[in-house]
């Protein structure tokens, strides 16, 4: 028979070692770039990605996509729309990218949230259309891990993310009841998000060592958070100093795995 206390930490450390493993379970699709001057815009988003991470297509083509890069000029045509409604069957988020914006020009934010302006003698806005591509796509750090393009944009919006998701569990939990297992879970997941950006990580399975480690060390680390919130409480009201606890545990733990990785990156994981 396992102790009721021991059972439930067996089983949130196994919840916690799937959050882990959940970034980088199944193969991520392409970024597909399509319409006016696609070639020269795929190579700036394609600058060291992996082979077969960046792809130029036409007609329509959405097979294996992440997600699809559109370029037009002027009001969407026929065609544009009909790529932008095949895409939403699919599921596939559609970033476009206009060339010469009016004022007047308003019907490809109907089509999609997601439209970067592109104005005349100023090129490509690169990091403009990363930042959309990473609040558009669900499985944007395992993208970003073959396109280097994208890496700042995402990592920037998953801690952006997990931080303010961190505040509102903190703050939810000084009125429903402990939400330490909840925040375990949510720090867990970003890592996994954190960890999928590492390009020698792109595409293969996580090492079994390396998770438990770092289960365990979230796991630990929710205690030393919840013990660091119970010492605020008095001084000022529980969901503030819950809020803030849980926050700013959640960005240091986010900074500590991307220094950790940049170090690795650095010495060849050695």
């Amino acid at each position: 028979m396992i102790v009721p206390g021991i059972g439930a930490g067996v089983r949130e450390g196994g919840k916690l070692m799937g959050a882990l493993r959940a970034e980088h379970a199944g193969a991520v699709g392409s970024l597909v770039v399509s319409g006016m001057l696609a070639e020269p815009l795929a190579r700036e988003l394609g600058a060291g990605a992996l082979p077969g991470a960046v792809l130029v297509r036409e007609g329509g083509t959405l097979a294996g996509a992440e997600v699809v890069v559109r370029v037009i000029a002027g009001e969407p045509s026929a065609e544009d729309r009909s790529l932008v409604d095949a895409a939403d069957r699919a599921g596939i988020p559609v970033v476009l990218v206009q060339l010469w914006p009016q004022a007047k020009w308003t019907e490809p934010f109907v089509l999609t949230p997601f439209v970067v302006e592109c104005r005349p003698g100023e090129g490509f806005p690169v990091g403009e259309i990363a930042d959309r591509i990473a609040e558009a796509v669900e499985r944007a750090p395992a993208l970003a891990g073959a396109i280097p393009v994208l890496r700042r944009a995402v990592e920037e919006d998953v801690v952006r993310g997990s931080v303010i998701r961190a505040a509102i569990l903190g703050a939810l939990g000084a009125r429903r009841g402990p939400s330490r297992p909840a925040l375990a879970l949510a720090q867990a997941q970003t890592v996994s998000r954190l960890r999928a950006l590492d390009p020698q990580l792109a595409g293969t399975s996580p090492d079994p060592r390396a998770l438990a480690g770092t289960a365990a060390l979230v796991y630990a680390s929710g205690f030393a958070l919840r013990a660091l919130a119970r010492a605020g409480r008095g001084k000022l009201p529980a969901p503030l100093v819950q809020a803030a606890v849980a926050a700013g545990g959640t960005w240091a733990l986010a900074e500590g795995v991307k220094r950790l990785e940049r170090l690795l990156a650095r010495t060849g994981g050695d």
